[in-house]
């Protein structure tokens, strides 16, 4: 039994050229799909281009590795000037610091006022004491609150505003 398959090796065989029949089926999905046919029989041509592919790859990671690197590199080095500066600028900062603690000694500031043509003058004499107006053995803080009945206390401000008593409860004036 011959099939079609045994005729074409045969014409093949033979030098003849081989008539295919062209299937009429049409390409469905348009032209994304017939790009990915023409693509996929491109990359059949040459069989080392994924070969190529993948060292174009692989390179391409290795210079964006390099770079990346050299940036952490460079960023390090940055880091410890600055780290480097800080500590300067502290050490800078203490010396100022004792240089201004020893401007304002006692020694220091009696130099500048002799420089300056300034003496130190005894105190002519001391203030005299005066007593204090303040009762430092008065209770702290407000008054009791006045716990007598309010006729009581209506009866005592009458009494106070007519005779002129202050507190006319306690007698006083």
């Amino acid at each position: 039994m011959v099939n079609t398959r045994i005729l074409e090796r045969r014409q093949l065989r033979a030098g003849r050229p081989v008539h295919r029949q062209r299937s009429r089926h049409r390409l469905r999905g348009g032209w994304i799909e017939q790009a990915g046919v023409a693509t996929a029989a491109r990359l059949r041509t040459s069989r080392h281009v994924r070969l190529y592919a993948g060292v174009v790859l692989v390179v391409t990671l290795l210079v964006a590795y390099l770079v990346v690197a050299a940036q952490v590199t460079q960023a390090s080095y940055e880091l410890a000037r600055l780290q480097n500066r800080q500590a300067e600028l502290l050490a800078e900062q203490a010396q100022l610091r004792y240089q201004e603690a020893d401007l304002h000694t006692p020694a220091q500031v009696e130099r500048d006022a002799q420089q300056a043509g300034l003496q130190r003058r005894s105190p002519a004499g001391y203030p005299a004491y005066q007593a204090s107006a303040i009762a430092l053995d008065a209770p702290i803080g407000q008054p009791p609150a006045d716990r007598s009945p309010t006729w009581q206390r209506a009866l005592a401000s009458l009494i106070g505003t007519v005779s002129g008593i202050r507190d006319a409860a306690a007698g006083e004036r």
